[in-house]
């Protein structure tokens, strides 16, 4: 019975020994392969610790051998007892090991010695920080060596505490090998929920098209129903498909925003690695700019432009669905580098010379940045043969009636928005046809010793400004249709809304300078952009006041699509106030590049654009499928949306105004701005996960929404006297539009204006 416990506490003693012990053998007599992850026994990895390795090549020949240093840099480690022998200091100052794929390393054998796979370090070698090591490279050139280098600073004292390590991994490529790509796990994470989503996707279209008829369900059936979708040249369906992949893309751009906000939610945070982050606020800007806004507008435009003027479709159908097809595949090339890990990370205004050969940036030359750029190209095809096509269409193709100043202000809007996109984007083609000239045969067009990189900022602001308006101006359109409509009451000031709206249309043009204040331009030039771009405060003013002075005169009538342009008005206003302070050249000395910029952007873009375009969707949803959106969770998605998105984008001004830079990866405890981005980043979340309500609410409506007639709001203009949805064609008989107002008594102030109007006409003469 002794024996017996006896033995049981041997094994006890020897459970806790092995407990004890570390996870591997470093001490001062070498690192073995226990320590391949890490030298754990001194806890976790400390940036503290620099390792540094001089003398190994980019690429190697078959059988050379390269003479190589490896040193351990940690200037903030204090030595034990001051370095003192006599005081207790043991004179151990650091260790290393080094595995390697292919070949061998080896070193002096007094200091190195090969231990399990790896050289690392001898008692000699322990007391000191700097090796000099040999790597005899494999005989195939062909091949791809991983190098893992991991090194301890050593403060020779105290056993392991104190003492702090670090590990890099490189690799080095044969001559004759293939290029080595970057590896960048979250891109790829990233990309797995894209396809994850649209696969999801595909299978709701097919349940949709089962639950029809599950009865007469086939793949067969099921693929002629999905290719009349691909094949359709008919506006409705294009301007559906244009909207989805638009709608889709907003999801995408969102899901990257909400990335790079962890990623900023703390100081000092690594969630993401600073090539990682810049690649994805590359993608967000690309991908909210030319594959969400712009497609959800050519959405609503092809849609409902026809139908406002009366026209059976647009001018040329095929080209129409060739623009769509443009910028489908365009998004492939655009996110084509995530999956070899080199997505582009030149920001989605491609400055050289950083997104140059000569540039800074890792990726300037990899296979991800040439097809983004490729894929911009792509993208200024599509949106070329769209202006033509939207052009061509209204200017010929008006029903009788709807002459031109009583084409609704939608209509209007599109075709100002449409002549700015025709005329801007020659300039960004150009540009960035010249800077994939560069990439790919050795051009020189942007570089800094041959060319002129400034060059290229002119070109994308004379396109990227006139943008700007190109996505805000059909928002105008649709909030002047909402407002008016739910005000029950004609808009105030028809005509002069149409000239502020080509006013904006004509002074795009001559403000691009602003954005480049800081730049060096001459400063008669700069003068001129301040002065021309304050004068765009004045025809804004003109439609604000208008909207105001509609909503006065009317009788209000509050529904999810009133919320969302009433909410337009608010946060476009107070964007394009915080607007005003760039023309400043003082003080666009200091916002420039901070996040007061992000903040003005944001305002006009999201609550701008997409508020604007959230007002149309809940307006004209009904049209498109007979049923009305959900009023309930219509209001819910707006008061969360609209609140949290106002207290992520607000303190966006603060921040800046404290100094934080744009396009920061991170910034440090001391900088004052983690709590603000801390609340910045949680209302991200929130407004984020808030467009989930909108997706529910487009799929539960489908199915359950209200059934409507075809006008379900009290609209006046053609496309409420068709059915909803509309037919193929949507008019079997062109219509004739008539007009309300002819038959309305005039206003005082009409008539007043009409009497000062008629002061400067010449009377005609009678003979």
């Amino acid at each position: 019975m002794m024996l017996g416990r006896k033995a049981a506490l041997l094994v006890l003693v020897a459970m806790a020994a092995l407990i004890a012990a570390p996870t591997m053998t470093s001490l001062p007599t070498g690192i073995d392969s226990q320590g391949d992850s890490g030298c754990t026994c001194h806890g976790d990895s400390s940036t503290a610790t620099t390792i540094v390795v001089d003398g190994l090549p980019e690429n190697f020949t078959a059988g050379q051998s390269y003479d190589f240093t490896l040193t351990v840099v940690n200037d903030g480690m204090t030595l034990w007892q001051d370095g003192d022998a006599e005081a207790g200091w043991n004179g151990r100052s650091g260790g290393f090991r080094v595995i390697v794929s292919e070949g061998t390393v080896t070193g002096d054998s007094t200091l190195t010695q090969e231990m399990k796979g790896g050289l690392t370090h001898t008692t000699a070698g322990n007391k000191m920080r700097s090796w000099n090591l040999t790597w005899s490279a494999p005989g195939d050139d062909s091949k791809v060596v991983e190098f893992t280098l991991l090194g301890n600073a050593v403060n020779g004292g105290d056993g392991f505490n104190g003492d702090q390590w670090n590990s890099i991994s490189t690799s080095i490529p044969g001559i004759n090998a293939d290029a080595v790509t970057a590896s960048a796990p979250p891109l790829r994470i990233l990309m797995t929920a894209v396809l994850l989503s649209v696969a999801l996707m595909a299978l709701s279209v097919m349940y949709i098209f089962y639950s029809r008829n599950p009865e007469g369900f086939s793949l067969a059936t099921f693929w002629d129903y999905l290719k009349g979708w691909l094949t359709t040249t008919d506006h409705k369906g294009i301007g559906l498909l244009y909207f989805a992949y638009g709608f889709f893309f907003f999801l995408v751009g969102g899901l990257l925003a909400m990335l790079f906000r962890i990623q900023l939610m703390f100081p000092e945070n690594d969630f993401l690695e600073y090539a990682e982050y810049n690649s994805f606020f590359t993608l967000h800007g690309t991908t909210m700019i030319f594959l969400a806004a712009m497609p959800m507008i050519a959405g609503f435009g092809n849609y409902i432009v026809p139908l406002q003027i009366g026209a059976q479709d647009l001018a040329f159908p095929r080209i129409n669905a060739l623009g769509f097809w443009f910028i489908a595949f365009s998004c492939i090339l655009i996110f084509t580098g995530v999956f070899t890990g080199e997505a582009a990370d030149i920001t989605w205004v491609m400055y050289p010379p950083y997104s140059s050969l000569t540039g800074d940036s890792i990726y300037a030359n990899s296979p991800g940045t040439v097809s983004f750029i490729a894929g911009i190209v792509m993208l200024g095809a599509s949106s070329t043969l769209s202006g033509i096509n939207f052009i061509a269409t209204i200017f010929v193709m008006r029903a009788p009636g709807v002459t031109w100043m009583k084409m609704p202000l939608f209509t209007w809007s599109f075709l100002i928005s449409m002549f700015m996109l025709y005329l801007s984007l020659p300039a960004l083609i150009v540009g960035v046809l010249f800077l994939y000239l560069d990439h790919t045969i050795g051009t020189a067009f942007f570089a800094i010793n041959a060319g002129d990189p400034i060059l290229f900022q002119h070109l994308f602001w004379f396109f990227g400004h006139p943008e700007v308006y190109v996505v805000i101006v059909p928002a105008f359109g649709i909030v002047s249709e909402v407002l008016a409509t739910s005000a029950r009451r004609s808009i105030f000031g028809y005509k002069s809304m149409v000239y502020a709206m080509a006013g904006i249309g004509i002074l795009g043009f001559v403000v691009w300078g602003h954005h480049m204040l800081t730049s060096g331009m001459d400063p008669t030039l700069r003068v001129v952009m301040m002065a021309t771009t304050m004068l765009v405060a004045i025809p804004t003013g003109i439609k604000i006041f208008n909207w105001l002075a509609t909503l006065w005169g009317g009788a209000l009538v509050f529904k999810t699509h009133t919320l969302w342009a009433l909410g337009f008005v608010v946060t476009f206003t107070l964007g394009g106030i915080s607007g005003m302070f760039f023309p400043v050249v003082g003080l666009d000395m200091h916002f420039h590049d901070t996040y007061f910029v992000v903040a003005h952007f944001h305002y006009v873009l999201i609550g701008g654009t997409i508020f604007g375009l959230f007002a149309g969707l809940y307006y004209w949803y009904p049209k498109a499928f007979g049923r009305k959106l959900s009023e309930r969770l219509g209001v819910i998605h707006f008061l969360i949306s609209f609140i949290s998105y106002n207290a992520a984008f607000w303190p966006m001004h603060v921040v800046g105004t404290m100094g934080m830079p744009r396009r920061t990866h991170t910034y440090t405890v001391e900088s004052g701005y983690a709590a603000l981005n801390y609340s910045i980043s949680v209302a991200s979340f929130i407004f984020g996960l808030a467009q989930l309500i909108l997706v529910w609410n487009l799929i539960y409506s489908s199915k359950k929404g209200e059934k409507i007639g075809e006008d379900p709001w009290g609209g006046w203009s053609l496309e409420w006297t068709t059915a909803s949805p509309p037919p193929t064609p949507s008019f079997a008989e062109i219509p004739t539009q008539g007009d309300d107002n002819e038959h309305e008594e005039k206003g005082w102030l009409t008539r007043m204006a009409s009497r000062l109007w008629s002061l400067g006409m010449k009377k005609e003469v009678r003979h």
